[in-house]
């Protein structure tokens, strides 16, 4: 078994975007509306744990057909207008008209890992769960002809018990309703996690961000803590990684939930159980956060970046903020040090110590190395904004060019042997 150092953070970290629609490639200069979709989630108070999903569309002439990809033994019962066809991965819709409505049924509890604690649930009197739970992923087709680019105009609404409530990472247009715009999109979608039923829900506006927490039932989190963490560590983050969310949501839930954290698009589920600081002073929260503000996505060799990344700022940016002093933060890179998958490739692991510890070590070693070669004048993070700019997939090979542009230095063989062969680097007096 692999070394984990104390307070690790073992949950995995979703990317987020997966589930959005796929659109035509514009033939016109400007996207025009030209439809209009409802998604309306239906809870009863008889079978919280089933969902009733309805989407009611107008002006949709240019719309051939839908194909929706889902997990058959989740989704069911699915009827709607014009024709449905079953695919082995989900279904074919033709919608066969301007005006159209779909309906399904989702089972909401869903458990994952070993231990079967669950990313998606039904408790008593509340529910935790995703739009990547509720909503198929979604691929369009449009008639041949069609010469404008479709944008929507969409809408989510529950319906839900008496007495039940509601929270998501968007602003609200009245009791359970709310908006959805995503710029670029055809189709705009639901994302991120939501909460329903009865729980507490406290609200600040930080640096210009409406930050959400919603607690369940049992959660012992302190919402004053959080507020204060991310008043004095928000603002580095969102300058770092080029960001402007208008809300964030947290959500906070005890067990059966996952003992973790699990990012979402502008939200984040994490257990009551886990603290703003664990003992090696790096910070669930952070880390998570991290993940929802970044505007590119790992390629298939950059797990490392992208946890790396993560785990390493949810420490710096503490040191920045004052939050943690000089020994303290010497001690958790020797945390890194100690309980790292060391003498592998990092580019070819998925492995916590390796991502986990030994990537945030190499990132802070890059941070010094880079501040070194331009007598301070740049760092690790003038590299980590230039990808946030430039969005899209990031790979080892694009993290390397980003990062010796950064430093006008060639990284590559500090790359080949620190990453490739993944040998310790010597952070000296850090310690």
């Amino acid at each position: 078994m692999k070394a984990r150092r104390p307070g690790a953070r073992t949950a995995p970290c979703w990317v987020l975007g997966a589930y959005l629609a796929i659109g035509l490639a514009a033939t016109s200069a400007r996207a025009k509306e030209t439809f209009s979709i409802d998604y309306v989630v239906t809870i009863s108070a008889a079978t919280p744990h089933i969902a009733e999903v309805r989407w009611e569309l107008a002006g949709i002439e240019e719309v051939a057909r839908l194909k929706l990809t889902f997990p058959a033994d989740r989704y069911s019962t699915f009827a709607g207008s014009g024709t449905l066809q079953p695919l082995p991965d989900g279904m074919l819709w033709e919608p066969g008209g301007p005006y159209a409505h779909l309906t399904y049924q989702v089972e909401i509890n869903h458990a994952r890992g070993k231990q079967q604690r669950y990313d998606s649930y039904a408790g008593n009197g509340w529910i935790v769960t995703r739009a990547r739970d509720l909503f198929p992923r979604i691929g369009i087709t449009y008639h041949t002809g069609t010469t404008a680019s479709p944008k929507s105009r969409a809408r989510l609404i529950f319906r839900l018990p008496r007495g039940w409530r509601s929270a998501a990472p968007f602003a609200s247009a009245g009791p359970a309703t709310y908006p959805l715009s995503q710029p670029g999109n055809t189709l705009d979608r639901p994302r991120g996690w939501f909460v329903l039923g009865r729980f507490d829900l406290d609200r600040q506006e930080i640096d210009q961000v409406m930050v959400e927490i919603a607690r369940l039932p049992g959660t012992t989190f302190s919402p004053r803590n959080l507020f204060d963490f991310l008043d004095r560590t928000l603002p580095t983050l969102k300058k770092l990684l080029v960001a402007t969310p208008a809300h964030i949501l947290v959500v906070s839930a005890p067990d059966p939930m996952w003992h973790g954290g699990i990012s979402g698009e502008n939200s984040f589920f994490m257990h009551t159980g886990r603290p703003l600081r664990t003992p090696d002073k790096t910070s669930p929260y952070l880390h998570e956060l991290f993940h929802v503000l970044q505007p590119y996505r790992p390629g298939p060799d950059a797990d490392w970046i992208e946890e790396g990344l993560a785990e390493f700022y949810s420490l710096e940016l503490q040191r920045r903020a004052g939050l943690i002093d000089a020994p303290a933060y010497g001690r958790a890179l020797g945390y890194f040090e100690r309980y790292g998958l060391w003498n592998v490739d990092f580019t070819q692991q998925h492995d916590n110590a390796a991502t986990n510890n030994s990537a945030p070590l190499v990132m802070y070693a890059i941070d010094q190395r880079i501040q070194r070669a331009t007598a301070g004048k740049k760092r690790l993070d003038d590299a980590v904004s230039e990808l946030a700019r430039e969005g899209g997939e990031v790979s080892t090979a694009r993290f390397l060019r980003a990062v010796n542009q950064a430093s006008g230095k060639d990284f590559a063989k500090f790359f080949d042997r620190h990453v490739s062969h993944g040998i310790p680097p010597d952070i000296g007096s850090a310690r």
